[in-house]
C-alpha cells in the first residue's frame, strides 16, 4: 500500500517552471517505430515508403525506380551522396554489426499507381491460368484439377 501511494505521488507532482515537450492530444507522428510528422508529407501528392539501406534494393528503388529520399524539410535530395538531411531510422544490424538504416521516401502517386496497375496486369494473367489448371506460365499442371474445373471464389 504504502508503495503504491509514493508511485501514485510521484505522478502527480509536477516540475517547477518546466512544461510538456508532447503536447495533449498531439499524436501527429504517422506509424509508431518509424514515425513521422504528418504536416511534413503530402500524402495527396505522393506514396512514401520506407526502404532498408541494403545496398542492391536501395540502389534498385532510388537510381533504377522513380523513388526520391525525403529530407527533413520535406524537400527531396536527388543523389546520395550526403546522406546527412534525410529522413532516416536505424532499423536493426547489418552482418558487420554496423547500424542498419532506413530512408523514407517518396514516389508521385500517378507513377505508383501506374506501377500498380502494371503488376495487377501480371497477377490476372498468373491468375487466369490457374483457373485453367495450369501453371503461372500456362504449362499443364500435372496436379489433379476436377473435371468440372477450377473456381476461385473472392469474398
Amino acid at each position: 500500500m504504502r508503495e503504491t501511494l509514493s508511485v501514485t505521488r510521484a505522478r502527480e507532482e509536477k516540475p517547477e517552471g518546466r512544461e510538456r515537450r508532447r503536447k495533449a492530444g498531439g499524436g501527429e507522428t504517422t506509424g509508431r517505430r518509424l514515425g513521422v510528422l504528418k504536416s511534413a508529407l503530402d500524402f495527396n501528392a505522393f506514396k512514401y515508403r520506407w526502404i532498408n539501406a541494403n545496398e542492391a534494393r536501395l540502389m534498385a528503388k532510388t537510381k533504377e525506380d522513380d523513388w526520391d529520399f525525403v529530407t527533413k524539410d520535406g524537400g527531396v535530395k536527388d543523389d546520395s551522396a550526403d546522406m546527412g538531411n534525410v529522413v532516416s531510422q536505424i532499423v536493426g544490424m547489418k552482418p558487420d554489426g554496423s547500424a542498419l538504416f532506413a530512408y523514407l521516401c517518396r514516389k508521385p502517386k500517378a507513377w505508383w499507381q501506374e506501377d500498380q496497375n502494371a503488376k495487377q496486369v501480371e497477377l490476372d494473367k498468373q491468375l487466369a491460368q490457374l483457373r485453367r489448371g495450369n501453371d503461372r506460365e500456362g504449362g499443364a499442371q500435372s496436379d489433379y484439377v476436377p473435371s468440372s474445373g477450377i473456381t476461385i471464389q473472392r469474398g
